[in-house]
């Protein structure tokens, strides 16, 4: 006779269902990260690192640092752990009417930041970008140009952000996380389509911006209408207590965001005044970083969040530990190895997708140098955005935003001082070392406010994970010795070549960390054995 299957836990329930929804998100994102690379390739093809590049590298930044003022920070921090509340206590038309008058009042602000940054883009770039800019004929006045027609997309990432944010707090993921694909996919096609008709090819990217911003909130229009009942209209009553709430909360996350982005803009800034390149070769460095954040560090911290806030709105503080402990350890078991798979093939990886057409091998150089310090802050960058979203969870975005001051100053002194002798590669370690301060700092900030967090434990399971992670090293350089990475010059060949020492390396971090007893797939395969069990029964 069969013994029932045991009844799991609440906390492994949420383990699970964390698990599922990041493997979700994960899947939808490895699409758009992939499809991200190809978009970065393209660009390498027709601008390189050039002035044509920079130019690009800036008009796509300078707007974009705001979508985590109006979008993906602190607008949905702030929205979302109130929305969840309306879902759980709320009626229905109270939930209606406080989406409705929230989204209209962030359509007004976002529309008038725009239209100003339109109007102060020609001083933002005289003012901060023209001395080493103005060098190159031409290129100040291409940064203006493309910086300006780059703005509007601030206004459909916003809206996007806010059907995201709708969607997420109905734990539905896929939509979201699937949505940047078209994005992605239309700078491709326009990229390519247009860039041998336009005059200067980084036209052809910021249209393709454009059309995948509109792709990319109109995808989302079918799932909110069709898998919930919030349905917004127009709705000038800004004074709905709601929205009051969010704009409370809000407050301070603009400020903490602010601060982010001060910090980037910092970077770019001092970037800008290096050698020509310095820029674009920062740019794609990033891009190879946050296919890592990408890929499942983004999906975790995203997915935690609707959880977070049940908890917190269940007063279970004990629910909040074990899910910010889980979480930190599923994104130290994806991003260590990274981290040393990044550092060991900085230079093949850098070279197999970007070194063609107006890439060069300086450009290479250039880009796997900055890689290296950018790959060093993966870890640090993944906790510091589970802990935050604990802190948002609470409705506490005071306190990122002290922390995020006191980073600030430590990420510029650190990026004035070590671009000195590092270049670019300077400013990818100051932004590394700041993240670890932050996180530490947070970690602090935690335990003062909730308690013991487990902390022990969780550094005992992460020490498992490093000796694994010396495992991988082992087999990789173990690799490298036999068949090295610069006697391979056929680019199919080299992909070759980095698919094989990731296969080694993969696999004996998988297995050594099983044997260390850190494999966190673990939860995986058991889930799958549950499944798997059920249907044949």
């Amino acid at each position: 006779m069969s013994q029932p299957a045991p009844v799991p836990s609440a906390h492994e329930s949420g383990n699970r269902s964390i698990l599922k929804s990041a493997s979700v998100m994960t899947a939808m994102t490895l699409i758009s990260r992939v499809l991200g690379l190809v978009r970065e390739q393209v660009r390498a093809v027709y601008l390189g690192t050039g002035a044509s590049s920079d130019a690009f590298g800036l008009a796509a930044t300078i707007p974009n640092l705001f979508r985590r003022l109006f979008a993906e920070g602190a607008m949905t921090a702030s929205f979302v752990p109130i929305f969840t509340e309306y879902l759980k206590k709320g009626s229905l038309e109270d939930t209606r009417q406080f989406i409705s008058r929230f989204v209209t009042l962030l359509t007004f602000i976002v529309t008038g930041f725009t239209l100003l940054g339109v109007l102060l883009t020609p001083w933002l770039i005289n003012t901060f970008f023209a001395s080493e800019f103005a060098n190159v004929p031409g290129k100040v006045a291409l940064t203006i140009a493309l910086t300006q027609l780059m703005w509007p997309y601030l206004i459909l990432v916003s809206f996007a952000a806010v059907l995201q944010g709708v969607l997420n707090a109905h734990k539905i993921f896929g939509p979201s996380a699937f949505a940047p694909v078209l994005m992605n996919l239309a700078i491709i096609l326009d990229a390519v389509g247009l860039a041998e008709v336009v005059d200067e090819p980084s036209y052809a990217l910021v249209i393709g911006f454009l059309v995948g911003g509109v792709l990319q909130m109109a995808f989302q229009i079918p799932y909110m209408l069709k898998k919930t009942s919030i349905r917004i209209r127009v709705d000038f009553h800004w004074r709905d207590p709601g929205v009051r709430r969010v704009l409370k909360v809000m407050g301070p996350g603009i400020f903490a965001a602010g601060i982010y982005q001060f910090n980037v803009f910092f970077s770019q800034l001092i970037a800008a005044n290096l050698d020509q390149g310095s820029v674009a070769s920062l740019q794609y460095s990033l891009r190879l970083q946050e296919l890592v954040l990408g890929v499942f560090v983004v999906s975790v911290a995203q997915v935690i969040l609707p959880s977070l806030s049940e908890h917190t709105a269940n007063e279970d503080h004990a629910g909040v530990k074990q899910t910010m402990s889980y979480s930190v350890r599923l994104i130290a078991f994806i991003t260590l190895p990274a981290t040393a798979a990044l550092i060991i093939l900085a230079e093949p990886i850098v070279r197999a997708l970007f070194q063609f057409g107006a890439f060069d091998q300086h450009s290479t150089d250039a880009t796997a140098f900055a890689l290296r310090f950018h790959a060093l802050g993966l870890f640090f960058i993944g906790q510091g955005r589970v802990l935050t979203q604990v802190f948002f969870a609470y409705k506490d975005l005071r306190t990122p935003l002290y922390v995020g001051l006191a980073d600030a100053v430590l990420n510029i002194g650190l990026c004035l001082t070590l671009s000195r002798w590092l270049e670019q590669g300077g400013i990818a370690l100051a932004s590394s070392l700041a993240a670890l301060g932050n996180s530490i700092v947070l970690q602090w900030l935690l335990r003062r406010k909730l308690g013991a967090l487990g902390m022990k434990q969780l550094a005992a399971r992460v020490l498992r994970i490093v000796l694994a992670c010396a495992v991988l090293v082992g087999a990789m350089l173990a690799f490298e010795a036999l068949w090295p990475a610069s006697a391979v010059h056929s680019r199919p060949l080299l992909f070759l070549w980095i698919f094989l020492v990731l296969g080694i390396g993969g696999l004996a971090y998988v297995i050594s960390a099983s044997l260390f007893g850190a494999n966190e797939l673990d939860d995986l395969w058991r889930a799958l054995r549950r499944r798997f069990g059920k249907k044949q029964a």
